[in-house]
């Protein structure tokens, strides 16, 4: 999914009430390379006076109103409807923006064309529609392009000058969006979905693969949650890095398509959305507002899809998640009600990391069948309707005869985490007796525990209502060892020792000091790889014996490797792995201070390999260490944990 940004001229303010969503009849002509767009709109209004507005760059030609001229202000066009309704007839065109890596509100040129819906490329009642509106989009554009419209597909036609096709959407989720571009198109029929992709000519020995992908996330989420509630699912390859996600297509970076983890994870997340998200709206009037979709969905689906390759893989994203965590500092904190959608990666890390942790948590509580069933009732009942987390409490409650209320509340309303101490643990012949605290606020938690005996492992489940408790677990046999949440089923923060230091506890923390151990060049691209890691402004050190300007913040030092090195010494601070050295084109490794602060480290060879670094470095945050060939990761992994305060050995 993505977050839509309004490009609509002036201040939006409310809106008068529809009676119902408007419906449009479209006729567009679109000229991606001259960066043309032509419409003509006729619209059903209600009674009442309304004011239309459109993106600015588009021009209001001509505009009537039951066949009378109606008076345009730029962009802007008040409309007096009288009893009964009426017609208004719109023609419009203007200049397309430059389509560039930062068109977030769309645009055209000689690769193609974009416009997302809600940025007013179609007229758009002040203040945004109480409901989506409907339409009918014929749209015509010129040889070599294609052009794809969300809703459904009615005709197509090619001649030898251009292609021309209409879409429809009578049960609308948004408005909108209109995509063109030089594809070749593979279709595959399904259960009567239609399925498509359009690819550029490099990426179309790609297309069976991925509708066989697509095929069968389609069936194994619908035997899951109910049928698949559009006329198709279309992928779409963009000459934008982008991937995102509407209602029944997906418009994905063409250099990422052919990478495995497109087609292993975004695309099935893309897939599920248009159940959440898109079949059923973010919304509602509950008490617990906020985007309950990106965490359903990466639960759904990421993490549905470690499940599907095991426990040891399903563990490592959920370890994973609370490692996202841990890293976040306290002020970049929030509560999942605050959570809209993806703005930086803090954002990312609570409404996708800890949402979908709230969804496993809950699983586990209430069990498999209960929690499948909840979830087919709530898209029973809410799909094509806007749905809060007090929906979703409703249907898990029908189906578990469970008053969930007190779960929902702490997870959404709280900010923060648990913390868990094992102040206690003895075992004898037949058991094992633990004392179990947590910090201030207590949470009501289900803590999973594991004691191996001398006959095998046994998995327990104690209740921690309070802030401590204390518990007898009988076993089978003799115990010899005791570990609290070992899987990391809770979410919760880590312990010292189950988090070593990652890449995100020093890009996330807006604290956090850079320093540029280079010259020349090399410490222009470093100045640029700094700015690229940072999630948000960097503060770079004005001088290199800055590094210790602020002891208790975490230090980035980038540069070139004799520098970094010397930089490092001088500063008293550790050096670069052996395991690292004098292999690939850069290292990037990180440590703690002997203060403790995190330290990410950037040594490479010289100013090309630092420029390498600037697209592919900052999609590592998960990782404590890297080797580079150029842009290529050719080597990473996470330190080793250290020992666990939750963990006890009774030989």
């Amino acid at each position: 999914m993505r977050t839509l940004l309004l490009a609509l001229l002036g201040i939006l303010v409310a809106a008068p009430g529809w009676t119902a969503g408007l419906h449009h009849d479209l006729t567009v002509t679109l000229d991606p390379s001259a960066r043309r767009l032509e419409v003509e709109d006729r619209l059903r209004l209600p009674a009442g006076t309304h004011r239309l507005l459109l993106a600015p760059g588009l021009a209001i030609d001509e505009a009537r109103l039951d066949g009378k001229p109606v008076a345009v202000r730029g962009n802007a066009l008040p409309v007096t409807v009288p009893e009964g309704g009426g017609e208004l007839r719109l023609r419009y065109a203007g200049t397309l923006p430059s389509l560039t890596p930062e068109s977030r509100g769309g645009g055209g040129g000689a690769e193609g064309a974009y416009l997302p819906g809600g940025t007013g490329w179609i007229p758009t009642p002040e203040g945004g529609p109480a409901s989506p509106p409907s339409w009918r989009l014929s749209v015509r554009v010129p040889a070599p392009f294609v052009a794809v419209a969300t809703g459904r597909l009615v005709e197509e036609a090619r001649d030898g000058a251009g292609y021309t096709a209409t879409f429809a959407e009578e049960r609308s989720v948004e408005e909108p969006s209109l995509f063109a571009g030089p594809w070749q198109v593979t279709e595959r029929m399904h259960n009567g979905l239609r399925l498509r992709t359009y690819f550029h000519p490099e990426q179309a020995p790609l297309a069976d693969e991925y509708l066989d992908l697509s095929v069968r996330t389609i069936d194994a989420q619908a035997a899951r949650i109910g049928a698949y509630p559009f006329a198709g699912f279309a992928i779409l390859s963009a000459p934008l890095p982008v991937g995102l996600g509407f209602p029944g297509l997906t418009y994905i970076g063409r250099q990422v398509m052919p990478l495995p983890f497109i087609r292993a994870q975004s695309l099935p997340h893309e897939i599920l959305h248009n159940w959440w998200g898109n079949g059923v709206r973010v919304g509602g009037n509950g008490n617990w507002p906020g985007n309950w979709s990106e965490g359903l969905t990466t639960f759904m689906a990421d993490y549905a899809a470690a499940e599907a390759r095991g426990e040891d893989a399903a563990q490592a994203i959920r370890l994973d998640w609370l490692r996202d965590y841990a890293a976040l500092p306290a002020e970049r904190d929030s509560a999942l009600t605050d959570f809209r959608a993806k703005v930086h990666d803090a954002a990312q890390i609570v409404g996708y990391g800890k949402a979908a942790m709230l969804f496993h948590m809950l699983r586990a509580e209430i069990g498999t069948d209960t929690f499948d069933t909840g979830i087919r009732r709530f898209w029973e009942e809410k799909h094509f309707q806007d749905a809060g987390w007090d929906d979703l409490r409703r249907a898990f409650e029908a189906s578990s005869g469970r008053d969930l209320g007190p779960f929902f509340e702490q997870w959404l309303t709280r900010v923060g985490a648990p913390t868990l101490e094992l102040v206690q643990a003895k075992g004898n012949g037949d058991g094992v007796a633990l004392i179990l605290r947590q910090g201030e606020p207590a949470y009501g938690l289900t803590v999973p525990v594991e004691v191996q005996t001398a006959a095998g492992t046994e998995r327990h489940d104690v209740r921690l209502d309070g802030r401590e408790t204390t518990v007898t677990i009988r076993t089978a046999a003799a115990p010899r060892a005791l570990a609290v949440d070992p899987g990391f089923g809770l979410f919760r923060r880590l312990a010292p020792g189950e988090a070593p230091p990652t890449l995100r506890d020093v890009t996330l923390d807006h604290a956090a000091t850079t320093v540029i151990a280079a010259d020349g060049p090399a410490a222009e691209a470093a100045r640029a790889l700094a700015e690229r890691l940072a999630d948000g402004k960097p503060r770079i050190a004005a001088d290199r014996a800055d590094g210790h300007a602020n002891p208790a913040a975490p230090l980035a030092v980038i540069g070139t490797t004799g520098e970094v090195d010397r930089l490092l010494a001088r500063l008293g601070l550790p050096p670069m792995p052996d395991s690292l050295k004098g292999r690939g084109t850069a290292r990037v490794w990180t440590a703690r201070t002997p203060q403790g602060r995190p330290l990410l480290a950037v040594a490479a060879d010289d100013a090309a390999a630092l420029q390498a670094l600037l697209r592919p470095l900052p999609h590592y945050g998960r990782q404590s260490w890297l080797v580079f060939e150029g842009a290529r990761a050719v080597d990473r992994g996470v330190w080793p944990a250290g020992d666990s305060p939750l963990r006890v050995s009774f030989e």
